[in-house]
């Protein structure tokens, strides 16, 4: 499926303005960057949307924020894509660059640059990518968002919170694989997993009403968040804070009924010694 975000050079020029216009009878803009494009636009759809919710997406007005997103994501893929290639022409004798009296190229300097400016453009564009499609019910049971709910760590901001300011999707890619590590740790140590699956589930979700419960879970969250975080720093695991998070749950019981069931609970739970005249030992 295709989803022709964009179709033409005048919605092109939208996004990337500072390109020239072109005369009658050159190459558009749209032209020269179009295999790029598809290429792009195959990537946004099969990364993060779906075939499953592409049509919903095509349908959408072009200012609708979710739709601009998609757009923006594209653009700026394509054009990382197509910039190395731009101002190279194939002749008989091999490579040589674009140029006229009028227009020199650039230095590799202004093009690693500018590289770099449209990777930083296109990640924030996926961070809000990401927050929008998880407002949208549809895209919520499909196997892409379950993709992204396998961590408490859902959106790039992880990449952001390890102090890592560029490159910040390749980043998140790396350290996502890495949390899902630490959290399963974690699940099976202290907090169960399925409490832990219920956590996932939440991260991103906007409750209709914040209960006690939901007030209880988004602090654990946090704090669990936090926690590895710290791991994938570089540190240890923060062993009292998570004694801290199990006891806190122990006492709020009602709030964590899948922890409350769980074999992890166990754990925490001391048998209780039941005094027997006809044990091997009694105690007056």
């Amino acid at each position: 499926m295709k989803l022709n975000l964009i179709t033409s050079d005048e919605q092109l020029r939208h996004f990337i303005p500072n390109a020239f216009d072109t005369v009658e009878g050159e190459t558009t803009f749209y032209e020269s960057i179009k295999p790029w494009l598809d290429q792009a636009e195959r990537w946004v759809l099969t990364q993060f949307i779906g075939d499953d919710i592409a049509p919903d997406l095509i349908s959408l007005s072009s200012g609708f924020p979710l739709r601009v997103c998609a757009t923006l994501v594209t653009v700026h893929e394509a054009f990382m894509r197509a910039v190395p290639s731009l101002d190279l022409v194939l002749t008989p004798n091999g490579f040589g660059i674009v140029s006229n009296q009028n227009v020199a190229p650039a230095s590799p300097h202004r093009v690693t640059r500018l590289i770099a400016s449209l990777e930083t453009s296109r990640d924030i564009a996926i961070e809000q990518l990401i927050h929008n499609l998880f407002l949208d019910d549809n895209w919520k049971d499909s196997p892409i968002c379950g993709w992204f709910r396998a961590t408490l760590f859902p959106n790039i901001d992880l990449a952001n919170l390890c102090d890592y300011n560029d490159h910040r999707w390749a980043n998140y890619l790396g350290l996502r694989s890495k949390a899902i590590e630490v959290e399963q740790r974690f699940a099976e140590e202290y907090i169960s997993p399925e409490q832990m699956d219920v956590f996932r589930k939440e991260v991103m979700s906007a409750p209709t009403s914040i209960s006690l419960a939901m007030s209880h879970h988004t602090r654990i969250i946090e704090l669990l968040r936090q926690a590895v975080v710290t791991v994938l720093q570089g540190g240890q695991p923060p062993v009292q804070s998570l004694r801290d998070i199990v006891d806190f749950m122990r006492k709020n019981e009602t709030s964590f009924p899948h922890f409350r069931n769980s074999a992890t609970y166990k754990l925490f739970e001391p048998p209780i010694f039941e005094n027997k005249k006809q044990a091997n030992a009694y105690w007056f």
